[in-house]
Parts: structure tokens; C-alpha cells; sequence
């Protein structure tokens, strides 16, 4: 592999800085000893301050990549009488409703297509005609395709009806305005290597406290997701199980950079990030897949010039040191995805473009009229 640095457009694991990186390198500690528990503590804290959320609201850490979070929720979120909705639009929402029918959850669906949101009157109605729903699970945006789901919306839904709403923000916290505290969520689910620049190997579940508090005595599904054992030993300077210390020391200090660039910046940032590579790729006759009013600001599909394979380009970036993201499953054959979360500065997005000039060139893929 050597040593090069490369410009990650892919979705996660997002370009750290230098900083984020050497917090890995720290001296050994002991998970059970009180230097671990404060780090814990404090990661748990600034998580939520971050996410606007006040002290009704908390933190629960887990090791695994996003899905072990978004997993500890469902299945220990739902309770045994009940059933769960899933919107599904993108591989994550299908992922959801994996998750539940591995759990024995029974589950019911609103689908679109990967580049519709889902429509607020069709998670009404999928909500009355299923009166055994406990919660509604979405994913905020999906980067399946680079869609944003109206979580808004769909809540006010929710909230009519008397259910509550489950959130993979995932990809999404801290690189698109979310309002984390809204009626009825009671769940929202994230990891440190997306927006908020840390490494892999923690993710965490942003959740009410009521919520939580409300999952005590309930028979688990899974023994090292479950949800609450997690927030009750947590609450006591105490961990169920083996936690990746040195990756928390690092999401430490991705959360004090992020404090410190200020979240509505980081935000901006993104949002100017998309609009110099869109703005650019499309001088370059790249079409997008997702409406403008669609789309986040952290991801975009672009389909494949005619006659170009995925992997032809892939490797022409790659050699000019830019690593571009495959299309997930159908989508690879006519489309690629461009990501712009982490360190990334609108000046490196115009290199991006500049470097899919060259490789075009390169390629042979003719100029735009």
C-alpha cells in the first residue's frame, strides 16, 4: 500500500487530519480504569451538546461501524407485540428491514425508488393500516444514491398517529441540518468515521432518555446489541464489554475539531464543497441522477459517460491519487458516486475536477459539445 495519501471521495471513512490521526497513537490504558470512563463520559457529552440536543437527551457508544448502532436499535427498540415500518428507498432502508426480519420483527414497508424520498401521505397511510407499528425507521440520507429522506415531515406524520420514529442519520449527522430533538424521535444513530471525521470502529445512538429508561426488564434480543445495557452500564462508568479505546481517543478529538470549526461552518462547507464539484463535473457533461431539490450535500451520482466502465475510471483517478465510489448493485453499471464529507475544501474539490478532466482525457471519453 505504501505510503500515499489519498483523497478519499467515497462516503466514509472520511480524510482526518493529522491530529485526529495521531490520537490513535496514546499510551495503553485499561478499559475498567477511571481515565477510560472519563474519556467515555466526555465523548458521551459533547455528542449530544453537538446534536443541539439538551439533558433529556444522551449518548450510548458502541464498537462496530454504524449498522451495530443502527441494529442495537431496532432490535432492542421494538417491543415484542409490535412491528416496525421501514422506509425503504436505498440499500440502507433495505438494510433496516434486514435487520428486523433477522430479529424475528415483523415488519411492514413504504417503498420508492432510490431516487424518490419517500412521500410523508404514504408513511400516513402505511401507519393506518398497520396499527401494530410501535416506530417508524428511516434513513435520513441515503448514500445509496445521495437522497435525503424528509425527516421532518415524516415525524409530524408519526407524531399524529402516536408512534415514534427511529433515525439513521448515519451518514448524515453533522454534515446536513437535522433537527435531532424533534417530536417523535427517540432514536438517532450515527458513527465517527462520516461527518464528524473520526476513524472507524465507533458508532453511537443519539436517544431520548425516556426512551431509554423505558427499555429497562425487557427480554433482549441480541446480547452484545442490546441498547440498554449498554446506556445502563455506561451511566455507571462501566462498559458491558471490550470498547476500541484508542478509536475513542480519536472521535475525542474529532469532537473538539468539530466544536472548534463550529457546526453551521462545517455544514457550509460540505454544501460549498457539492456545489464546486457538481458545478464542475457538469461543465465536463456529467449528468446527475438526483433532483436538485433531492439531494444532500455530501454525496452525488453521476452516471457513466457512454461506453466508460466503472472500473476504467476508478483507476484513472486512483493513479492521480482520488479514490471514487462504485454505484451499489444495478447502479454500478451506468452510474459512480462522489462524496465530499471529511477535511475536504472546495479548493480540493477543484482538484477533483480538474483530475476527472485529465482522466477523461486520458480515457478518451469525448469533450462536451
Amino acid at each position: 500500500m505504501g505510503d500515499r495519501e489519498w483523497i478519499l471521495l467515497n462516503p466514509g471513512p472520511a480524510n482526518t487530519t493529522a491530529t485526529v490521526r495521531a490520537a490513535l497513537v496514546m499510551p495503553d490504558l485499561c478499559h475498567r480504569e477511571p481515565e477510560y470512563f472519563d474519556m467515555m463520559r466526555r465523548c458521551r457529552a459533547e455528542v449530544t451538546r453537538l446534536a443541539g440536543c439538551g439533558t433529556d437527551w444522551t449518548t450510548v457508544l458502541f464498537t462496530g461501524s454504524g449498522t451495530a448502532a443502527v441494529e442495537a436499535t431496532i432490535c432492542s427498540a421494538v417491543p415484542a407485540d409490535r412491528a416496525l415500518l421501514v422506509v425503504d428507498n436505498g440499500v440502507y432502508g433495505d438494510r433496516m428491514l434486514k435487520i428486523a426480519r433477522a430479529h424475528g420483527i415483523p415488519a411492514h414497508t413504504v417503498r420508492s425508488d432510490i431516487f424518490t424520498p419517500v412521500r410523508p401521505d404514504e408513511v400516513e397511510a402505511a401507519l393506518a393500516a398497520h396499527p401494530d407499528v410501535s416506530h417508524v425507521a428511516l434513513v435520513h440520507h441515503e448514500t445509496t444514491t445521495g437522497l435525503l429522506n424528509p425527516v421532518a415531515e415524516v415525524a409530524r406524520v408519526a407524531q399524529r398517529r402516536g408512534r415514534r420514529v427511529i433515525v439513521d442519520a448515519t451518514s448524515s449527522l453533522f454534515g446536513e441540518p437535522l433537527d435531532v430533538c424533534q417530536e417523535p424521535l427517540d432514536f438517532v444513530t450515527a458513527s465517527a468515521n462520516k461527518c464528524l471525521q473520526g476513524v472507524p470502529g465507533v458508532s453511537f445512538v443519539l436517544a431520548r432518555r425516556s426512551a431509554l429508561e423505558a427499555l429497562r426488564g425487557r427480554a433482549p434480543r441480541s446480547v452484545y446489541l442490546d441498547l440498554h445495557s449498554h446506556f445502563a452500564t455506561q451511566e455507571h462508568d462501566n462498559t458491558p464489554f471490550t470498547p476500541a479505546v484508542q478509536v475513542l481517543h480519536a472521535m475525542e478529538q474529532a469532537l473538539a475539531e468539530l466544536a472548534q470549526e463550529g457546526l453551521s461552518r462545517r455544514v457550509a462547507r460540505y454544501a460549498e464543497n457539492a456545489r464546486v464539484l457538481r458545478e464542475g463535473l457538469g461543465r465536463l457533461g456529467l449528468e446527475i441522477l438526483v433532483a436538485p431539490e433531492r439531494r444532500s450535500n455530501i454525496l452525488t451520482t453521476f452516471r457513466l459517460p457512454s461506453g466508460l466502465a466503472y472500473d476504467a475510471l476508478h483507476d484513472a483517478l486512483k493513479r492521480r491519487g482520488y479514490v471514487i465510489y462504485a454505484g451499489q448493485g444495478d447502479l454500478r453499471t451506468y452510474a459512480f458516486r462522489v462524496a465530499n464529507m471529511g477535511t475536504l475544501t472546495p479548493r480540493d474539490m477543484a482538484g477533483v475536477v480538474q483530475a476527472f478532466a485529465a482522466a477523461f482525457a486520458e480515457l478518451d471519453v469525448p469533450a462536451r459539445a
